[in-house]
């Protein structure tokens, strides 16, 4: 035989050490609640992160659409207010015609 046979052997015969399942399987439960805690408050943590950036989001949004609904206002009155000045020179000779006829219309 071998060397590494005969190593084999006797790795073979030998018995396992007795390990005490019970002070295992405790340590283990501990140490997955520690993990699982762990995951839930940052995984919590992490969804208000969310939730707020989300809101923050969805206010520029907001604050977006009104801005433009005012600027597309503000360019119909510009628009609207570039036929007056032709309406109140109509409105002034109509005045005058109005004036030198006595008021009559």
């Amino acid at each position: 035989m071998s060397l590494n046979e005969d190593e084999l052997k006797s790795m073979w015969q030998d018995t396992a050490p007795i390990s005490n399942e019970d002070k295992a399987l405790k340590k283990v439960l501990k140490n997955s609640a520690k993990v699982t805690a762990t995951k839930d408050v940052s995984g919590l943590f992490f969804g208000w992160v969310w939730v707020v950036f989300l809101g923050f989001g969805a206010s520029m949004y907001s604050a977006k659409r009104k801005l433009e609904l005012h600027n597309k206002n503000q360019l119909k009155i510009k628009s609207a207010n570039k036929h007056y000045p032709q309406e109140e020179k109509n409105m002034q000779q109509t005045k005058k015609i109005n004036d030198y006829n006595g008021g009559l219309k």
